[in-house]
C-alpha cells in the first residue's frame, strides 16, 4: 500500500482527531457519518498495566541497538502515527499512543486479546503478535488493530521467551527472518492455531525467527501453534511451490514466503489415527463431516453423538448414520418441494462464493455454526406461501424505463421506497414524478408485470432525526384506478398489516426485491449483531487480502462505522445495487425494516464488493411518515398509521 502523506491521511496519536465529519452522498448508499466513540473507562486490564508501568525491557533497551523508527496503525477505521525505537515490540510502542491505551482500557476491550495485522502487500493480511519487533514493520505498511475473545485455552498476546542472547538481536532486522503460516494446514492436519477467536479472525500468522534457529523452534516458541504438530512428522510446504521444508530445517530460507503446516509422513501415527489428523484444543470441537471426509476406507466415519439403547442389561452403541427415520410428504407441497430443488444448486453455488466454502465439510459446517436451527424457520413449505404472498407486493421502481430500485406497498395505494432512489440532493420542485413507475410481478422475463404509474411524493427524508436515527426514505403514491387488481387485499397484502415494532437483534431474516436490477429474488440471511460487526468485517477482509488496499481507501473515504445509529441492522446478503428499499422480514413473516445499502467497494470500476449490508428498522419511519403528514393535513395517512401502531 503506498504511503499516504501524513500531514493529509494521519492523526499523531497525541493530538485528538480534527477535521469535522460531513455527511456526503456516496456508494454505500448510506449518506452516514461517524458518530462519537462512547466515553473512555479508564480501568486497566492487570495483564496490560503491567506492561505500560514497565515499559521496554531495561536490558534489551542497554543491549540492542537504539534506532528511530515511525510506523503507522489503524485503529475504528481511522490512522494514527508512532514513534518509537527498533529495539521496542509493537505492544510497547503501542502503549506509547494515548489513544490506544483509552481504546484498549475500554470496559468492553479490557477482557479481550488484541490482534494486530499486517496490512502491507508483501505479508498480505498476517497477524503477528504483541511481541513483533517494531523493526520489522515497514514503511508502506499499517497496522490495524483490532479486539477478539480472549480463548480459555491460549493467549494470543502471550510473550515470546527467548534467551538473553537472542531477545539482545530484537532490535537487529539483519539477524531475523519473518515467515507466514496459513492458519488451515494440509488434507490431514486441522485446528492448526489455538485460538478459536483467533482462527475466526485471521487467514496467516507472521511469525518472527532468529537467523541460524530451527523452524520447530521458531514455531514452539511463537506459541500460537497446538503442540499436536510437533509429535507428527511435519513440515512447512511453500505456497505456489511444491518444495516442502522439515521442522528441522533453518529458518534462513524462509525469510518473506508463505507456508502451510502438512504432514510428511504418516508413519509415526496410530493405524486407528491414519487418515484423521486433527490439531485441535478442543475434544469435540471437530465436526462430523470433516471427520467423516477424513475417514478411510476401512473405517466408519467418526460420530461424537452416537445414542445408547438399553435392552435389558445390555448397552447397544448405534451410529445416527444407520439409523432409518420414515420422511412423511406434507400435502399439496409438491410444487414448492419442486421450486426449492430446483434453486438449491444455484443458492448453493452462491452460499459457496460468498461464504468461500469449497466442499460440502464446510457447508454442512457453515450451516451447523451460523444458522443453527433458524435455518428451519425458511423450509417449511407453510413460510414460502407465506413470503411468497408477501412477495406480491414488492415492486421495481423505474424512471423513464430504467430500474433505479425497491419499494412495497406500505398501505393503500401508497408505496414506500428509499429517498436516495429518487436523489438525495435532488431539488423534488423540478423532479417529474409522472416519469416514475412501480412495475409489480416481474419475477421472470416473460412476466406478464403491472405498470403503475406514480402519482405524487408524498413525504421524503434523508439524515437524522431528533432522536439521532438515521433515517432513509420516500412515501410515493401510486395512480391507481379503483379497479386495479392493486386493490385487492389478498392478492396484493398491503405490508404495514404485519409490521413488527419490536425487531429481533439475532437470528435470520428475509429480503425481497430486485437486485442487480433484476427479477425479483429472495435471500434469506443471518443478522450481524451490532456487538460482532468488527469481527465479521475482519472475516471478510481475511478472505479478501488482494482487495484490502481498496477497501482500506474507501473505509477511510467514507469514514466507515459499523457501531452508528441504534436502529440499523447489519447483515450478509447477496442484494446489492437496485435492491435499494426492499422490505426486510424476520422468520415470522413480520415486517422489521427496509434493505438501505451495504459497505461496498470495487475493484477497478468492474466487480462489487460489500463487507456486509445493512438496513434500517420500520418504527422510526412509520413515526416520522405520521409526523409529516399530520403537518401536512393528510389526515387519511395519519389515520391508517395510528391503526396500526395501536
Amino acid at each position: 500500500m503506498p504511503k499516504e502523506p501524513p500531514n493529509k491521511k494521519l492523526k499523531q496519536t497525541d493530538q485528538s482527531p480534527v477535521g469535522q465529519k460531513k455527511q456526503t452522498a456516496r456508494d454505500n448508499e448510506s449518506g452516514e457519518t461517524t458518530q462519537a466513540s462512547a466515553s473512555v473507562q479508564k480501568t486497566m486490564a492487570h495483564s496490560f498495566k503491567k506492561e505500560v508501568e514497565e515499559g521496554p525491557s531495561k536490558d534489551l533497551q542497554l543491549e540492542a541497538e537504539e534506532k528511530k523508527h515511525t510506523f503507522q496503525f489503524c485503529l475504528n477505521a481511522e490512522p494514527y502515527s508512532v514513534a518509537c525505537t527498533t529495539s521496542m515490540t509493537v505492544l510497547e510502542a503501542l502503549n506509547t499512543s494515548d489513544i490506544f491505551r483509552d481504546e484498549k482500557d475500554k470496559k468492553k476491550n479490557i477482557q479481550k486479546e488484541i490482534l494486530i495485522q499486517r496490512s502491507t502487500r508483501k505479508f498480505l493480511k498476517a497477524a503477528v503478535k504483541t511481541d513483533f519487533p517494531c523493526c520489522l514493520i515497514e514503511e508502506d505498511e499499517i497496522l490495524d488493530i483490532n479486539f477478539i475473545q480472549k480463548d480459555r485455552n491460549s493467549s494470543t498476546n502471550q510473550q515470546t521467551t527467548a534467551d538473553s542472547s537472542l531477545l539482545s538481536k530484537r532490535g537487529k532486522p539483519e539477524t531475523l527472518v519473518t515467515f507466514l503460516v496459513e492458519k488451515e494446514g494440509g488434507p490431514t492436519v486441522k485446528r492448526l492455531l489455538k485460538s478459536k477467536a483467533l482462527r475466526e479472525s485471521v487467514r496467516y500468522v507472521c511469525v518472527f525467527a532468529f537467523k541460524g534457529e530451527e523452524v520447530e523452534t521458531a514455531l514452539k516458541r511463537d506459541g500460537r501453534f497446538n503442540d499436536v504438530i510437533f509429535k507428527k512428522h511435519c513440515g512447512l510446504s511453500e505456497s505456489g511451490t511444491e518444495i516442502k521444508h522439515e521442522f528441522s530445517s533453518p529458518v534462513d530460507d524462509l525469510d518473506r514466503k508463505a507456508f502451510q503446516v502438512v504432514v510428511i509422513s504418516d508413519n509415526n501415527q496410530p493405524e486407528s489415527q491414519e487418515d484423521t489428523t486433527c490439531v485441535k484444543t478442543e475434544p469435540n470441537e471437530a465436526s462430523d463431516a470433516d471427520a467423516a471426509e477424513n475417514a478411510g476406507p476401512s473405517q466408519n466415519p467418526i460420530n461424537t453423538e452416537q445414542e445408547k439403547q438399553q435392552d435389558g442389561n445390555t448397552t447397544k452403541l448405534t451410529n445416527p448414520s444407520t439409523k432409518r427415520y420414515v420422511v412423511k410428504p406434507i400435502d399439496k407441497s409438491e410444487e414448492t418441494l419442486k421450486t426449492l430443488r430446483d434453486q438449491f444448486k444455484d443458492l448453493l453455488e452462491t452460499l459457496k462464493q460468498r461464504e468461500n466454502l469449497k466442499n460440502k465439510s464446510e457447508v454442512q459446517k457453515f450451516f451447523r455454526e451460523e444458522y443453527q436451527k433458524s435455518v428451519e424457520n425458511f423450509l417449511e413449505a407453510k413460510k414460502v406461501r407465506d413470503f411468497m404472498k408477501l412477495s406480491n407486493s414488492v415492486c421495481q421502481i423505474r424512471v423513464g424505463g430504467e430500474a433505479v430500485g425497491t419499494g412495497f406497498l406500505l398501505f393503500d395505494r401508497f408505496i414506500l421506497t428509499i429517498a436516495h432512489v429518487i436523489g438525495i440532493f435532488t431539488d423534488l420542485t423540478t423532479v417529474n414524478f409522472a416519469q416514475y413507475t412501480a412495475v409489480f410481478d416481474y419475477e421472470d422475463k416473460d412476466s406478464q408485470i403491472k405498470r403503475i404509474p406514480v402519482k405524487q411524493l408524498i413525504t421524503y427524508f434523508y439524515g437524522k432525526d431528533d432522536s439521532d436515527r438515521h433515517l432513509d426514505y420516500a412515501l410515493l403514491e401510486l395512480d391507481l384506478d379503483l379497479d386495479s387488481s392493486l386493490v385487492n387485499e389478498t392478492e396484493y397484502p398491503k405490508l404495514l398489516s404485519c409490521y413488527s415494532p419490536n425487531p429481533p437483534k439475532r437470528g435470520q431474516i428475509c429480503i425481497v426485491g430486485h437486485p442487480g436490477e433484476g427479477v425479483k429474488k429472495m435471500d434469506p440471511c443471518i443478522i450481524i449483531e451490532s456487538e460482532n460487526r468488527l469481527k465479521a468485517a475482519d472475516k471478510h477482509v481475511s478472505e479478501n487480502e488482494n482487495l484490502f488496499h481498496v477497501m482500506k481507501q474507501k473505509s477511510l473515504e467514507e469514514k466507515w462505522d459499523f457501531s452508528a445509529y441504534e436502529n440499523k441492522m447489519t447483515y450478509d446478503s447477496c442484494f446489492f445495487h437496485g435492491s435499494s428499499g426492499s422490505p426486510v422480514f424476520d422468520v415470522d413473516c413480520n415486517l422489521i425494516g427496509v434493505h438501505t445499502g451495504g459497505y461496498k467497494y470495487k475493484e477497478e470500476e468492474t466487480k462489487t464488493w460489500s463487507v456486509m449490508e445493512y438496513g434500517f428498522t420500520m418504527q422510526p419511519i412509520l413515526e416520522n411518515i405520521r409526523a409529516q403528514a399530520k403537518i401536512k393535513g393528510l389526515h387519511e395517512i395519519v389515520n391508517m398509521i395510528d391503526k396500526q401502531l395501536q
